[in-house]
């Protein structure tokens, strides 16, 4: 058995679950990891195809539960085909599925969820259990809000890049990534348009140079150790939610970070991270930030 952090799935029976399943054995051959397929089945709020089974009868239960191993039992043939060199395990909860994954988190390499998009409507979905684990695991998440770009048309990894907080983790995530996937990485630090530029009532001004110097100081070093890696940076005169999305459009990868500083993180929009889940048409990744 191998011992290494898994890459987790949660997966529930959807599209969705399945286009984040292949994301995730892409990246645990890559990173020559196992991957643990997880679905939860119980708790006050429904999940994926399955409804609200918290007031069932305890036979019932029990052919909900045989449901789900059907379900993962499924979800581990397909991984098998998908990529027969990676090992593959499974788990069934009867829990709430946002705790459980987050309990997960503590013991996994990566979360990967699907977005569970329906349409006009996917933003308040994707509000529920992908927001809230991406807010407070404690390890990076990868939200497949859409299908990667493709390597043959040189698509990348985007990285946002925060002039008032360390960016560290965030590039240590992108850098691997780009690394081990042999892409390239523009890095982005999205300058606040005042207000009276924005509505074109002053002329337009060029970024301050210290914002080109805090993105340039931001990535020293970083280049160096991934010598591999194609580097372009670049400050965007754009809100950050806004220019994160517009820059990662058919890219593979957004990554971004996230503070996840209280138990209501997970229902509050007001973050970039949570922002760029919200709107980004591409996988995005949130990597946990130290906070106090």
């Amino acid at each position: 058995m191998n011992d290494q952090s898994p890459v987790v799935v949660g997966i529930d029976g959807s599209e969705d679950s399945m286009r984040a399943l292949s994301w995730a054995l892409d990246e645990a051959r890559a990173q020559h990891l196992p991957v643990r397929l997880v679905f939860a089945y119980g708790g006050p709020r429904a999940y994926g195809s399955m409804g609200m089974y918290g007031n069932l009868p305890l036979p019932d239960i029990r052919i909900v539960q045989a449901a789900a191993e059907k379900l993962l039992t499924a979800a581990a043939r397909d991984a098998a085909e998908i990529a027969p060199d990676v090992e593959v395990s499974t788990r069934d909860y009867d829990g709430d599925p946002s705790p459980v994954l987050l309990d997960e988190s503590t013991s996994a390499s990566t979360i990967v969820l699907g977005s569970r998009r329906l349409g006009a409507t996917g933003s308040a979905v994707l509000g529920s259990v992908s927001t809230a684990v991406s807010a407070r695991a404690a390890c990076p998440v990868v939200v497949v809000r859409g299908p990667a770009g493709d390597p043959a048309e040189h698509a990348g990894v985007v990285v946002g890049v925060d002039s008032h907080e360390d960016s560290q983790a965030v590039l240590a995530y992108a850098f691997d990534y780009a690394s081990r996937h042999h892409a390239p990485l523009h890095a982005v630090l999205c300058w606040h348009v005042d207000l009276l530029a924005e509505m074109m009532w002053t002329p337009m001004s060029p970024a301050p140079p210290k914002t080109e110097a805090c993105l340039s100081e931001a990535l020293a070093g970083w280049r160096e150790k991934y010598p591999d890696v194609a580097v372009h940076a670049g400050v965007v005169r754009e809100r950050a939610v806004a220019g994160l999305v517009a820059e990662s459009t058919a890219q593979r990868l957004l990554v971004v970070g996230s503070h996840g500083r209280h138990a209501l993180a997970g229902t509050l929009l007001g973050s970039v991270s949570q922002g760029v889940l919200h709107h980004a048409t591409c996988p995005v990744a949130v990597v946990p930030l130290h906070s106090e």
